[in-house]
């Protein structure tokens, strides 16, 4: 009779020390499962609990902020998360923003998710930094849902950036416990070079994809409040500016010294001149770059960093992560995953041929595996 309750006794010891990590590695199957299937069902929802979602409003950046929270109400305390949503007209209800909120609800974290205005006019803006600090301040004051010392924020696209740069504030950057940086940038000049060039570069090579003209436009117009005369915003949002022909060469002509300096900036196509061209725009717009780059501060992170980046990606280069990832001062305390199943930020697998199995399906879903399980195992460790 003893041995069969010593027996029972240790089965019991070992699975209570090693269920986390079975659960984690059971969670982080299922996950990366859901992920390549995007789109359908999630496979998640037939082991886990439907997450409860809830409008609230919050002081943040100097206004009221409104967000959704995910979490279990199972009276627990779980690790929490931010989701930082990139440029988008319509922030925290976007499809995959709610999919990702829910899916990590339901791998155990109480989940913010704030609607950012500068992101959802299809800009960045310094404020944004501050409303990420404060929506962290916020979810940190809930100890009825999350645990203080186990809450990350994620950004994704050109949230990211911000979302770094917000992880270096002297008030919170003891407090992070790790970020999530995906498909994000490193420097604004790195970005304005490519949009208008099409070039990139890293560790001395270079690379090159044909600008995306509609890309360029978006990033001009939404960025036209920076100029401080009027009527430059006005020519520079007519199209005939950017096209070959007379009525261009008077439009231009028109320009103040302000705004030709943008203009010769963007009609650029020579990397070689982009840094000139740079250096001759207006006090406002160069302290607009700094301010939203996060090369100037990263190496104040104290905050774990998952760095990962779509390959390719034909937003911002993949490379910006490899900047970024090069500049940690503690590498020990990052996991750098570029992943050729994702473009840009969004899912993109191939038909399941033998050779895509072979060459894509294995070695990139043990990447995704490998980090999704560190992400989980970050939150509950």
């Amino acid at each position: 009779m003893k041995r069969p309750l010593i027996s029972l006794i240790f089965l019991g010891l070992v699975a209570w020390v090693f269920f986390q990590e079975i659960r984690t590695a059971a969670l982080s199957g299922l996950i990366m499962a859901d992920i390549m299937r995007f789109g359908k069902p999630p496979l998640l929802g037939y082991v886990t609990r439907e997450p409860w979602v809830e409008a609230i409003h919050y002081s943040g950046g100097g206004r009221e902020m409104e967000a959704d929270l995910y979490s279990q109400r199972d009276g627990r305390s779980h690790p929490g998360l931010i989701l930082v949503h990139g440029v988008n007209e319509v922030g925290k209800a976007d499809a995959r923003i709610r999919w990702a909120a829910q899916m990590l609800c339901r791998a155990g974290f109480s989940v913010l998710v704030p609607d950012f205005l500068g992101f959802k006019s299809l800009r960045l803006r310094p404020a944004d930094i501050q409303e990420i600090a404060d929506s962290f301040l916020y979810l940190s004051s809930r100890p009825d849902l999350v645990r203080p010392d186990r809450i990350g924020i994620a950004g994704f696209s050109y949230g990211a950036g911000p979302t770094l740069i917000a992880g270096c504030d002297p008030r919170l950057r003891d407090q992070i416990d790790f970020i999530i940086s995906f498909g994000g940038y490193y420097d604004l000049m790195d970005i304005i070079e490519f949009v208008t060039t099409g070039h990139y570069s890293y560790r001395g090579q270079s690379f090159f994809q044909a600008p995306d003209e509609y890309t360029q436009w978006i990033f001009l117009h939404y960025n036209l409040d920076l100029l401080s005369q009027e009527g430059d915003r006005r020519i520079l949002q007519e199209a005939e500016v950017w096209k070959e022909g007379s009525k261009r060469a008077d439009l231009v002509s028109r320009l103040s010294p302000e705004g030709k300096a943008v203009y010769n900036l963007l009609h650029n196509k020579d990397p070689e001149k982009v840094a000139g061209l740079s250096s001759q725009l207006s006090p406002r717009v160069r302290q607009y770059i700094e301010v939203l780059s996060p090369s100037r501060l990263v190496k104040d992170l104290k905050a774990y960093l998952f760095v990962i980046h779509g390959v390719p990606d034909p937003f911002i280069p993949h490379t910006e992560s490899l900047r970024l990832f090069d500049s940690l001062s503690q590498r020990q305390r990052s996991h750098l995953a570029l992943l050729r199943i994702f473009t840009h930020v969004r899912p993109s697998v191939p038909p399941p041929t033998f050779s895509n199995i072979l060459f894509v399906y294995i070695p990139e879903g043990a990447k995704l595996y490998s980090l999704i399980y560190h992400i989980l195992q970050r939150g509950w460790q």
